[in-house]
């Protein structure tokens, strides 16, 4: 008994270490994307999104979901003492991967000229000569990451969770470090060489990679010992065919193509976005600089809200998963409808000031005001994409793990079709508008999914209506307070510019939080109970609620 309960602290530790580790890494994967804009500029940026964005797909396929299903399936093994099928599955898993990974990096390494030159058609020269060696430079990542996932999977089979932690943040750190300081080295000894600084950015994920490698052994290795002299007390012997890798496939089949997506929009992205700009007129450095801005600086944006709706949509999945296995349908629309209030609380103000103060955050941030209708533009893709984030996790609690992926990969499709539709005439803004309009298509889907397999009757329209009414209060309460900061401060002589641009954000957040918060509290669209399910903020938010809609 004393033991099951060490089991459990230690788990709940871990777990707890686990989230925070992870909200470091995500923050840290935001906040490099500022200094490395100042540093080489959108075009740099854009190189670098087009390499990172083969890389990413590159890499879903090398691991193909087996890191992920390994912990799964080791959990079961150790729990049935089956600990020689615990050893086959970890080798079987490390050749698997790492297999993989080899043969991709070939792919990468020597592709890196043919995708270069897909990426631009129109100037396939230029675009090679800039972009061949950001593709190398990250292709290491496909020998080192692998190894690590699979190292990754293994600790949390052993439910081993605060190494993993750890390691997430360590090689995020060291691969932001890398990124900002290689290039900066880089930009200085070449004078300013764009395409050096690109790639020695994209090489910063590989520093990244081998600290958490290095870590992640130095964790595994002791275990590795302790389980072997385990195994070999143990009476058990596998079977002649204990079918691990058969067990691992099951698992990481659906876990991969749901992986997949995200990589497989990026690569869309960099195969039409830049060739249709140039097919409209843009040359290359300015196509490279557009895409840059709307990849690494508009979209990196959208991650905030994204980020919030990941948290909100994850402690949903079990809650969802229990009720249904106990039948309750009423938990099901309960959990189902509080979850989209808490996720609308969150993105809307969010979609509102990106729109409303796209041109100072874009000159605090990026030191320029260019990428402002861009940003703009994208402000309400951040609703459509939590939405649709949220929506997954609810119909996998609901059973239904292929569903959400197939609605998904239809999103990109639409989006595909309309950047042919769109760029050409409209440049960089169609692209903007057809990543929206694909996230709102998947979205819808996969709320009509989960109306269908939850048997609600649920008018997301009717959900969102108050926080709707409250964000158009607030863009016009930031709007005003923006222009009465500007006016104020060009009375007094300070001209528009950065430190302007401070205090109009400053000015306007301020302002316009208050305002939506008491607005939604006195609208009743949320409640204190689902508002202290929030990560962080959750407790101060629900209390003031609970005296707000008291009186």
């Amino acid at each position: 008994m004393e033991g099951s309960r060490t089991r459990s602290s230690n788990l709940t530790r871990g777990a707890s270490i686990m989230v925070a580790c992870v909200t470091i890494a995500k923050l840290l994967g935001l906040i490099y994307i500022f200094p490395l804009t100042r540093l080489i500029g959108d075009a740099g940026i854009g190189i670098y999104a087009n390499a990172y964005n083969l890389y990413a797909i590159l890499l879903t396929l090398s691991t193909a979901g087996f890191p992920t299903a390994m912990g799964k399936v080791i959990a079961e093994r150790l729990a049935l003492r089956q600990y020689r099928e615990v050893e086959e599955v970890y080798r079987t898993t490390l050749r698997t991967v790492f297999c993989l990974g080899a043969a991709l990096f070939v792919v990468m390494w020597f592709g890196a000229p043919v995708y270069s030159r897909l990426v631009a058609l129109k100037a396939p020269g230029a675009s090679a000569q800039s972009l061949v060696w950001s593709v190398r430079a990250v292709a290491p990542c496909l020998l080192l990451v692998p190894v690590m996932s699979a190292l990754r999977g293994y600790l949390q089979g052993f439910q081993r969770l605060e190494p993993s932690a750890y390691s997430q943040a360590i090689e995020q750190l060291v691969r932001v470090v890398a990124i900002v300081a290689g290039a900066a080295w880089i930009m200085q000894r070449t004078h300013g060489n764009v395409a050096a600084g690109a790639a020695a950015a994209t090489f910063g994920a590989v520093a990244g990679a081998a600290a958490g490698l290095l870590w992640l052994w130095a964790a595994v290795w002791p275990l590795r010992r302790e389980f072997k002299h385990r195994m070999l007390r143990s009476r058990f012997r596998p079977r002649r065919r204990s079918g691990a890798f058969r067990a691992l496939a099951a698992v990481a089949l659906p876990v991969s193509l749901g992986a997949l997506v995200v990589p497989f929009s990026g690569v869309v992205d960099s195969l039409t976005v830049q060739n249709l700009l140039l097919w409209g007129g843009a040359s290359l450095t300015e196509a490279e600089a557009r895409y840059g801005v709307l990849s690494r600086q508009a979209f990196q944006l959208i991650q905030l809200p994204l980020a919030f709706a990941m948290a909100v949509g994850a402690s949903v999945l079990p809650a969802i998963a229990s009720a249904v296995a106990s039948r309750d349908g009423a938990a099901v629309a309960r959990h189902t409808a509080g979850t989209l209030r808490s996720m609308f609380l969150i993105t809307v103000p969010v979609a509102a000031a990106l729109l409303v103060l796209a041109q100072p955050l874009d000159l605090v941030l990026f030191g320029k005001t260019e990428g402002a209708p861009i940003i703009a533009s994208v402000s309400f893709m951040g609703i459509f994409s939590s939405l649709e984030l949220t929506s997954t996790y609810m119909l996998q609690g609901l059973g239904q793990m292929y569903r959400p992926v197939r609605n998904m990969f239809l999103g990109i499709f639409v989006k595909l079709l309309l950047n042919f539709a769109l760029i050409i005439p409209f440049g960089i803004m169609g692209a903007a508008v057809s990543s929206t309009v694909g996230y709102l298509f998947s979205s819808t889907l996969n709320v009509l999914a989960v109306k269908k397999y939850g048997q609600l009757r649920l008018s997301v329209l009717r959900l969102a209506g108050p926080f709707i009414v409250s964000g158009v209060i607030l863009a016009g309460v930031m709007g005003g307070v923006r222009a009465g900061v500007t006016a104020g401060l060009a009375r007094f002589g300070h001209p528009a510019g950065l430190w302007a641009a401070v205090c109009e954000l400053l000015a306007a957040l301020a302002t316009g939080g208050a305002v939506y918060l008491f607005t939604v509290i006195r609208m009743r669209a949320v409640t204190a109970a689902e508002l202290a399910r929030l990560p962080a903020v959750g407790g101060r938010l629900s209390r003031l609620a609970a005296r707000w809609q008291a009186r």
